[in-house]
């Protein structure tokens, strides 16, 4: 069975590389084959050369400088799903995984026919408490328990996707610029019928995104968090509105509003 994984980078060029050493030094079973496919999005600090020259076998991708995360996942989607594999593995460059942690992914989706997406749960590599993984409406992160948990939604840091759920769903909507694409992409899936579940244990590490310098940082002039809430890497309106519409029932238009209501009283 081919594992084709899917990852996008911009100007990272070393946590790019200690992603790739991770996922190429994984354990895998007997019969089972580990892919590359890495949009690099207009890097100018060598990343392209760098994985070349260490993982030769790495298929790299360019994209145009503007691609941003969501839209080098769909061209990596894209161009491996052109080979037909039987899983798809969405990975973070920031994430770094365990040396089991697709073999754990695959207890929890072990077909091609699964309509199962296998979410691996995520730790600081400080503190040890969950950053990343499954989610839970309306109760945030799903905490390891020992045993596969059942979420509503996912972050993309490691998600293994079995081919019958791509059949079924597709790639990310392509509304997304940035952010929003794997939150959207695990409610489609539950809304379908397809299961959401989270490894039982933690599966890899990274650091939480630090709120500093974002549209949340209340440090920063009203002015300056809305420019930031609006660019691709905040929640640009559209965007906003379309994942609410989608996911939010009938409260779609205050959860719409609320980031800019909040941004606009300085909360």
């Amino acid at each position: 069975m081919r594992i084709a994984a899917l990852i996008t980078c911009f100007n990272r060029r070393e946590k790019t590389l200690d992603c790739l050493r991770r996922l190429y030094a994984q354990h895998l079973p007997p019969g089972v084959s580990l892919e590359t496919v890495l949009v690099d999005d207009g890097s100018t600090d060598g990343t392209r050369e760098a994985v070349l020259k260490e993982f030769p076998g790495t298929n790299v991708i360019e994209g145009n400088g503007s691609l941003y995360w969501c839209g080098g996942m769909r061209m990596a989607w894209k161009a491996a799903a052109s080979r037909d594999p039987e899983f798809y593995l969405l990975a973070n460059d920031d994430t770094l995984l365990d040396e089991d942690a697709v073999s754990q992914l695959l207890e929890v989706a072990p077909t091609p026919d699964a309509r199962v997406i296998a979410v691996a749960a995520i730790r600081d590599p400080e503190n040890g408490r969950a950053t990343y993984g499954g989610i839970r409406a309306g109760k945030g992160h799903v905490q390891p328990s020992g045993r596969p948990e059942p979420c509503d939604t996912f972050n993309g840091n490691a998600v293994l996707v079995p081919r019958a759920v791509f059949r079924e769903i597709g790639m990310f909507h392509p509304a997304y610029t940035h952010g929003m694409g794997d939150f959207d992409y695990g409610h489609e899936a539950t809304r379908h019928g397809i299961r959401v579940i989270q490894s039982a244990e933690f599966l890899g590490t990274c650091a939480r995104n630090p709120q500093r310098g974002t549209w949340r940082d209340r440090s920063l002039g009203r002015i300056k968090r809305l420019r930031i809430l609006i660019s691709p890497k905040g929640l640009p309106f559209r965007e906003w509105m379309t994942f609410n519409r989608r996911n939010s029932g009938w409260r779609w238009p205050l959860k719409t509003l609320s980031p800019y209501v909040r941004v606009l009283l300085g909360r």
